[in-house]
């Protein structure tokens, strides 16, 4: 590429003894970067608005300039000032967002079954696997900084600790006070995960135990039965 110009992306380019490793940390290496980037967007922008306001603070120390031409002007510069700090932030974000981006749009479509989406081509050819794979797919990450791209959220397997899926904060009071449709959602990605799980695994290496004993999965799981 010309100089200056990032390299394109390439599916598998990170250390590994196996392709399904080297995507793996990929995928890995695509989180932290997007982590890191946003941090320091967002640590920017903070420290764009406390110089604003600190600068503002400084002209407005002296009451007899509060009201007059020289608040007016100190104001309108701390906001300019500002205004450029946030766009070099948003300049250089845009930046690496649209190289994680091109990335993501390489490195998706080489994901084995385990690690790919539910909407990937692999699984239209489904076939059970040979061996247990590196890791699992548990869903996405994303940003509000950038939601449309979304990095697979990948774990390695065998799993060090227990899942835990969040069905909502209770609220206060004594009894189970979440909303019906939270504890549904968790349960059906109980559920999926159960599924990808047996699905990636060759047949009879894995079995799973339900315990359900109030029957609130029972709806999520009745087609795993």
């Amino acid at each position: 590429p010309p100089a200056g110009a990032a390299a394109e992306p390439v599916a598998g380019d990170a250390t590994g003894w196996s392709m399904e490793e080297r995507l793996h940390n990929q995928v890995w290496g695509m989180f932290e970067d997007l982590a890191r980037t946003v941090a320091a967007y967002r640590g920017a922008v903070e420290f764009a608005e406390d110089r604003r306001e600190r600068e503002t603070d400084a002209a407005l120390d002296d009451p007899r300039a509060r009201g007059g031409q020289r608040a007016a002007d100190a104001r309108a510069t701390a906001s300019e000032r500002y205004g450029t700090l946030v766009a070099r932030a948003q300049e250089a974000l845009d930046r690496d967002l649209a190289q994680l981006t091109a990335e993501s749009r390489v490195v998706e479509p080489a994901l084995p079954m385990a690690l790919a989406g539910w909407d990937s081509p692999v699984w239209h050819a489904y076939r059970p696997p040979e061996r247990p794979p590196l890791a699992v797919r548990l869903g996405e990450l994303r940003l509000p900084e950038a939601p449309e791209l979304r990095v697979p959220m990948l774990v390695r397997l065998p799993l060090e600790r227990g899942l835990w899926i969040d069905a909502g904060r209770l609220q206060d009071g004594e009894g189970e006070s979440r909303p019906a449709g939270l504890r549904a959602l968790a349960a059906e990605s109980a559920a999926l995960l159960t599924l990808r799980l047996l699905a990636v695994h060759p047949p009879g290496a894995l079995t799973p135990h339900l315990l359900d004993p109030a029957g609130s999965g029972t709806a999520a799981f009745a087609g795993l039965r």
